[in-house]
């Protein structure tokens, strides 16, 4: 540093000429001189309003900056992208068992349940599936049973699709433990 005049010294550094030219020429654009902006850029960081701002010779390229900043989002985000990740797969597995148990001509249903088990049941294709007759009675009595188990564990009722040309409760497959118990309850009932 050399000194200019009164209190001021002048001050010089290595810098890239292409960063520097482009540096004056932003300078211009904005009306001011690259010593006011280089200035005032030095009281700002000495008061501590650009701590943040991470200076490092070594400095990160931008596209790394970028990943680290996305990637210290999804770590304080990751339960709320977790959880509309769960909602939406368990959406699109309901759709699929609909499509599997409702959508297919009855001789397709039954290749399909034999190649692959429907994501979701209803209380009458379950009980068909585990060879039982119930009547429209046992039925009433399967969904009240089987919605209230239902709601103990996942806190609301299942969901209604049509099936029949009806409105019926329909069962996750990774509930099957319920709806099975509820049938064979209700049947086991009806023959003592």
């Amino acid at each position: 540093m050399s000194s200019t005049g009164r209190s001021k010294k002048l001050a010089s550094f290595n810098c890239d000429e292409d960063l520097w030219s482009e540096f004056r020429h932003r300078c211009q654009e904005q009306d001011t001189t690259a010593t006011a902006t280089l200035t005032r850029f030095i009281q700002l960081y000495l008061d501590g309003s650009l701590d943040d701002l991470e200076i490092n010779p070594l400095d990160k390229r931008l596209d790394e900056r970028v990943r680290a900043s996305v990637d210290a989002y999804l770590a304080t985000h990751f339960d709320l992208l977790q959880s509309k990740i769960a909602a939406l797969s368990e959406k699109v597995a309901f759709l699929e068992g609909l499509e599997t148990a409702t959508q297919l001509p009855r001789s397709n249903k039954k290749a399909a349940i034999a190649k692959k088990e429907p994501l979701f049941w209803f209380i009458q294709q379950r009980a068909k599936h585990l060879g039982v007759e119930i009547s429209a009675n046992q039925r009433t009595k399967i969904e009240m049973w089987a919605n209230e188990s239902y709601k103990e564990r996942h806190g609301q009722i299942p969901k209604k699709q049509p099936f029949r040309g009806t409105q019926a409760s329909a069962y996750p497959a990774a509930d099957l433990d319920l709806l099975d118990a509820t049938i064979k309850g209700v049947v086991a009932q009806g023959h003592s």
